[in-house]
């Protein structure tokens, strides 16, 4: 049997290479004469940029950065020769350049995973260090730079990294804000884009279509799982429409793009992008099924497995284990989806549209999270055998 292993991250217990690389190994376990592929997915969050360089046989350039509250954090630059990219791919991205690329994430730099839940607070965190990172690709000599933007702490709309790569937020005594953070916008007087680095074309992974506000906007929907108290949710809002209206005057662009689809996404870094540099948005589902040849995966395979940390409702806007069996169902390949958790609502819609499908959770809801966590590859490993045997 021809098997195509393709799962996201298990957050806070496995990585998408670790799941993935676990079930070839129980496939194994049960019998050696199984075909196994195995495809780790990326979001753009925590992951992307190793993943999708690897993949282009690339290489790793360390930096040193700020993190989201500004302490020191060492990370890595993917470098992919633009000869190893086929030109479908390229002109998905809508670029036309040779040299290199960089493969650079957010969360690597401001993930919510790299702080406690005590630390997470939108107030305080800055994408400083994503402004940094960008900023050593100009140093680099890349001809253009893919963004992944999942899984980030910030609801800065890209002002950190704005100010890292130049543009100045002063006071009204001119002092210089250094790490400015929400926090700090109501002390900002006066911006100045003089002396703003130039960069080659910005492409980044995004699957959230999310404009930058009101109720489905980045405060609204994401600002609470970054540790913002919801009694905060409109003071925070106040300040980000403030702090767009003067980003807009000061790069002289219009307020229309805070209603493109993407834009309040991780924080509304792609907006503050956006006014300043050749930015542009590309479906992360897509890029990765382009960069890893998944459809012509899926299409070989008799059986596909694909699951996350948690299947949900939010799983059904574009997630890369749903987009699995959107496109699996156009082959009528069977498919089984293997989630720490589950919501039956989830399940209800996704069995409704698709047929040759089967969804099961490996978590234990009557023991405590973090045991899930500790256990998860026991846990993982029983049901997909339990799953195998029946099919």
């Amino acid at each position: 049997m021809r098997i195509l292993a393709a799962f996201d991250k298990c957050k806070d217990s496995l990585s998408a290479r670790e799941i993935c690389s676990l079930a070839k190994h129980v496939i194994f376990t049960r019998s050696c004469l199984d075909q196994v592929q195995t495809i780790p997915l990326t979001d753009g969050g925590e992951g992307f940029a190793e993943l999708l360089t690897l993949a282009k046989g690339g290489t790793f350039h360390p930096v040193s950065v700020k993190d989201s509250l500004g302490r020191d954090k060492e990370v890595k630059i993917g470098l992919i020769l633009i000869e190893n990219l086929n030109d479908d791919l390229l002109k998905f991205m809508n670029l036309n350049i040779q040299g290199k690329m960089a493969v650079i994430e957010m969360a690597s730099v401001v993930g919510l995973c790299n702080l406690t839940e005590g630390e997470r607070n939108p107030w305080l965190t800055c994408t400083y260090g994503v402004g940094q990172l960008l900023k050593e690709v100009s140093s680099l000599g890349c001809g253009s730079i893919l963004l992944g933007i999942g899984g980030s702490s910030t609801n800065d709309m890209g002002v950190g990294a704005l100010s890292a790569l130049g543009v100045e937020f002063s006071d009204q005594k001119g002092n210089l804000i250094s790490f400015p953070s929400p926090k700090s916008w109501p002390d900002v007087d006066q911006v100045s884009i003089g002396n703003l680095m130039p960069l080659p074309p910005i492409r980044i992974a995004c699957d959230v279509s999310n404009s930058l506000l009101g109720k489905n906007g980045a405060t609204s929907q994401f600002g609470p799982q970054k540790g913002l108290p919801f009694d905060q949710i409109d003071k925070m809002e106040e300040e980000v429409i403030k702090m767009s209206e003067t980003l807009s005057f000061s790069f002289h662009k219009t307020l229309d793009s805070r209603k493109h689809n993407g834009a309040g996404a991780a924080g509304g870094i792609g907006y503050g992008l956006n006014l300043a540099y050749d930015a542009e948005f590309v479906p992360g589902f897509t890029l990765t099924e382009k960069w890893f040849g998944l459809e012509n995966a899926i299409k070989c395979a008799d059986l596909i497995l694909t699951g996350e940390g948690r299947f949900d409702c939010t799983s059904l806007y574009g997630k890369g284990p749903y987009e699995i069996i959107r496109v699996a169902s156009k082959f009528k390949k069977k498919v089984i989806l293997l989630a720490g958790s589950v919501e039956e609502k989830a399940v209800e819609q996704c069995k409704s549209e698709f047929s040759n499908l089967e969804i099961v959770s490996f978590g234990n809801e009557n023991l405590p999270l973090q045991e899930n966590f500790d256990r998860v590859t026991e846990f993982f490993s029983k049901k997909l055998l339990e799953q195998l045997s029946l099919n």
